[in-house]
């Protein structure tokens, strides 16, 4: 099986990370390259073929193997449930918007590097391994309901 997206294929992702193509690893790798957003644990195993019959312990060691391996981010929201997403060229590191209502995550424009090396401009030197810009508050959708 080589799922092809616009950027992204299932079997070279897993052979450039050293993992085996397992069924389980290639149907969430198939799930996380298809969202258009970051993904719970819930809704990734809502996504998966039923034939492939993963269960959630399955999904988070999977999802484990796949950050120790920097194919995808984690994403985590203010009530101690993570999100995640694709961490390839094709999805550079970018903020997001978390509304702390409806608990959904929308990607915000990517960050130039640049920019945020700015906010740590200064005298002092700081070796930079992540950027990770997170900004809560309610969504527009949630305020017109209120």
């Amino acid at each position: 099986m080589t799922l092809e997206n616009e950027h992204c294929n299932v079997v070279a992702t897993l052979r450039k990370a050293g993992l085996s193509r397992t069924t389980q690893r290639m149907a969430v790798l198939k799930v996380m390259i298809q969202a258009d957003g970051p993904l719970s644990v819930g809704e990734i195993l809502k996504r998966t073929d039923l034939e492939q019959r993963i269960n959630k312990v399955t999904v988070y060691r999977i999802l484990s193997s796949f950050k120790e391996n920097s194919i995808i981010r984690e994403l985590p929201t203010d009530h101690g449930m993570s999100l995640y997403e694709m961490a390839c060229l094709h999805n550079p590191v970018h903020p997001h918007f978390y509304c702390k209502t409806c608990r959904t995550m929308s990607c915000l424009p990517p960050l130039r590097l640049s920019q945020a090396l700015d906010w740590f401009a200064g005298p002092s030197t700081f070796r930079i391994d992540d950027v990770h810009v997170h900004v809560n508050g309610v969504c527009r959708q949630c305020q017109e309901r209120s």
